[in-house]
Parts: C-alpha cells; structure tokens; sequence
C-alpha cells in the first residue's frame, strides 16, 4: 500500500491549500482566498512575484552564434571566436574551408591541430567523465532547481536568524526581500553570471554568498542602507582555476567557514573570507562534487559527486567516510537533529537515512536505512504523486520533510520524528500549484517559530509561503 493513499485529499476544483493548522488542512479560492483567513503567522513576509516585466532575458548560449559578420577578415573572425568561446572554436573556424578561403595553409594545419585536440579530449573525458560538459550545462546537470536554464526563479534562500529572503532570478541578479523594509535591494555585477546557488552567513545580517559560473561572490549588503542596487565594491570575487561553474555554496551553522563546490573539480573548498583564502579537500575517486551540506551543528559535511560515491566528513580531523549510493549519484540531502541526513539518488523514488550510529564510528559494515518508498502512484483525483525524487527539504526542528519530484507536480510534506535512533515518516499534506504551476525549488524558512513555513517558487515566478501550525492556540 502506497504510503499517499494516507494523505489528505488535494482540494476541489477551483481551490487551493493555503496552510495547515493542527489535524486541518485549510483550503479556498484560487482567486479570492487568502491564507490571513485561517492565520497571521506570514502576514509579515514578503510578497514576492517575480514576473517577466521584473527581468530582461538574455541570450541563451545555445543562440550564440559561432560566426561574425562576413565583412570581417579571416584574423578578426578567428580573434573574435576565441575571445567569446575559447581556443577550440577557433580552430574550428580556421578549419572551416566555407569560412577560412583565404589560408589553405592554415586550415590544413588548423584541422591537424583539432584532430589532435580531440584525441586527447577524448581520452581526458574517458579518464574524467565529470569534464564532459562545460561551464552553465554542469550547473543544469546537477541543479535540484527544476528546469534551471529556463526558471524564472533559479534558487531560493532563507536568512538563518532574520525573516529575510534571498532569490536567483532568470537575469542573474539576486533579489532581497526583508519583512522589516517595504524595498527590495537587488545584487548584480559583471561577474555574476548563471548563478546556482545562495547562502546567506549565519550570525551576520548582511552577508550572502552566490555561486556562479565564475567562482563565488560574497555580498555585504548595510540592512540600514536605502540603496537598492549595492555597488560591485560590496562584493568579493572567490575564484580559483579549475573550479568554475560553482554548483554550490554553504556557510558552516558557525559562520566562519564557507564550503563552494564545482561539478568540474574533484575539490571542495573550504574558504576562509576574510584572507580570501582556500584550502581543498580532495579525493580521487567519484568525480566532481556536486554539493555539500554541512550538519546542524557542524560537524559534518555531506558531500556529493557526480558518481554514485559521496563522503561524509568530520570536520575535526578533516577526514572523509566514502559511501557509494545505489546505482545513481545521490541529488538531495538534508541534514536534521541527532546527526541523521536523509539522501536520495537519482531515478530511485526511496528516501534513506544515514544515523549517527553509523558515521564516523568504524562501523563498516553500516548501511543506510530506507525510511520512506514515494513510488509514483495516482490519486483518486486523476493526479499523479512520487517517483523519482528531484528535491528534498528538511525543516529546522527535524519536523517536517517536503519532498519535491522529477515526473510529478505535486509537493508531498511528510511528519518525521525520531525515536531512539530510528525515524519515524507519515503523512502531512500535498501541496499544489494553481492552475498549470509546477514547483521549481524549494526552502524551508529557518526562524518560523509557529511550527514549519515551506517557501515555494513556482513556475509562474509565483513565491508561496505554507506555514505548517501545530499550536494549542488554534
């Protein structure tokens, strides 16, 4: 028996969930509700919708063109490529016979020179798989965001201490909503570009970290300024060679380290900001890493690759346990209390569990543990649920798990509790969009003291705010 059949029912025709309060699941008007009916618990947050007149689209990659104009001279068409897409696609140009007429010479020896290059490209990718794609691909690839290069929303991030909202948006620049001020300060320089990631410092209010194709960029934004578009000497540019595009950014539960991650290197840094310095934790084995998640009280770090290998490290001693997942590369995981993580591979619809009791203890003979099964099923309202697991958020307290899905639209959140080293997962609620809206991402916010408030950003550019209450208030 399929673990949906326990929840709720999906709300009828023309209605949606706004929150759920105690055993009650609150539902109304898709046009005319409004969550202030059932509750005040978000009457403070920010009402966010990015829409496209917020933000300009640029020219996707896959649209720029290879060529020049056809007045040019062969020099300025070859010096051109190069200096927008790098040393290859100039050399393919000058091999080109329809574009270079002008040197047989040197298309002969240009076409040389490529076979050359790409025999031993070939070879370093037969070596390397993790270096197949390139710059914005890698982030695609790997992105929990769903359909990353097209969202108008491509992540979201909660302020640890304040009730403070951070988003990537489809033109790069990342947005900040706060409940305190009534304007929006928005993030943007030259060098932040196909942003995958955001992080806000915990213990500092004014310090974000962004991940981008070319490294990371540490943002100092005064709460007490009236400036909406902070200049570009409020940020830092961390970059090193090699590990560009950034997959991902944590800050420690501390605030004084900062993890980055590239699908392209097999090192995550971990960067001390304030001497612009980092120092690499490398291994071999599995490829790039994907993502890290620190522990709740940071003395871990979850570490994905791009293979089925992901490590988990004390961050005591700097030393890694190596695990191998179940066939795919592990696309999600949360930490929550006790040193418990919950993982999920890609295409498998289970959701494991790693204890405390087997990290880090010399057990080697530990497994992780399936805790709940969310194969795809169909409600009795038509819609389908579950399958392969896109992405996953656990809540502060350990209370409440929102999983997020690669075939299906609907968000199933789930109630977790922990019993004597073993969780315990059932039925909370579904949530879903308004009319033709599917999730992109996700987050949980991490002051909300009524209970649990999941933040979705929609397709539409819609940012909704579910407050989860379990209070003997109501």
């Amino acid at each position: 028996m399929s673990i949906f059949n326990s929840f709720p029912d999906l709300p009828g025709p023309g209605e949606t969930a706004f929150c759920k309060i105690n055993q009650t699941y609150c539902c109304g008007n898709v046009r005319y509700g409004n969550i202030t009916t059932f509750t005040n618990s978000t009457k403070q947050h920010p009402k966010i919708n990015v829409t496209k007149d917020l933000h300009h689209h640029r020219l996707s990659d896959e649209n720029i063109t290879m060529y020049v104009d056809v007045e040019d001279n062969l020099l300025k068409k070859i010096t051109s490529v190069w200096y927008k897409q790098g040393f290859l696609e100039a050399l393919s140009v000058a091999a080109d016979p329809n574009v270079n007429r002008e040197s047989q010479v040197l298309a002969i020896t240009a076409s040389y020179v490529l076979k050359v290059t790409n025999l031993f490209t070939t070879l370093r990718y037969f070596m390397q798989p993790h270096l197949k794609d390139i710059g914005p691909k890698i982030v695609s690839n790997y992105s929990r965001t769903r359909n990353w290069s097209s969202s108008s929303v491509k992540c979201i991030a909660w302020h640890p201490h304040t009730t403070k909202i951070a988003l990537a948006t489809a033109d790069d620049n990342v947005r900040v909503y706060c409940s305190e001020v009534s304007f929006v300060s928005t993030l943007k320089c030259k060098a932040q570009g196909h942003v995958s990631s955001l992080s806000w410092r915990p213990y500092s209010a004014s310090e974000i970290a962004v991940g981008c194709e070319q490294g990371v960029i540490v943002w100092t934004v005064d709460p007490n300024s009236m400036f909406t578009k902070p200049s570009s000497s409020n940020a830092v540019v961390l970059k090193r060679s090699g590990h560009s595009p950034v997959t991902d950014v944590s800050w420690s539960p501390n605030g004084d380290l900062l993890v980055s991650c590239s699908g392209a290197d097999t090192s995550m840094l971990v960067w001390d900001v304030g001497m612009e310095t980092a120092i690499p934790l490398r291994r071999v084995a599995g490829g790039g890493i994907v993502f890290a998640r620190w522990s709740l009280n940071a003395s871990k770090i979850f570490a994905a690759t791009s293979s089925i290998i992901f490590r988990v490290w004390d961050t005591q001693q700097w030393t890694p346990e190596r695990w191998c997942a179940r066939g795919c590369r592990v696309v999600a995981a949360c930490w929550g209390p006790k040193d418990m993580v919950l993982f999920a591979a890609k295409s498998e619809p289970i959701v494991y569990a790693l204890s405390n009791s087997g990290i880090m203890n010399g057990a080697k003979t530990t497994k992780a543990q399936p805790v709940v099964d969310v194969t795809k099923v169909e409600l009795p309202s038509g819609e389908a649920v579950g399958g392969p697991i896109l992405d996953m958020s656990w809540d502060p307290t350990g209370s409440y798990l929102a999983v997020m899905y690669e075939e299906t639209h609907l968000i199933s959140v789930f109630c977790t509790t922990q019993m004597m080293m073993q969780l315990s997962v059932t039925p909370c609620c579904f949530i879903s969009g308004i009319d033709n809206e599917v999730p992109t991402t996700m987050a949980f916010q991490q002051n909300f003291t009524e209970g649990a408030c999941l933040s979705i950003a929609w397709s539409s550019g819609r940012i909704q705010h579910f407050p989860i209450i379990y209070t003997e208030n109501y």
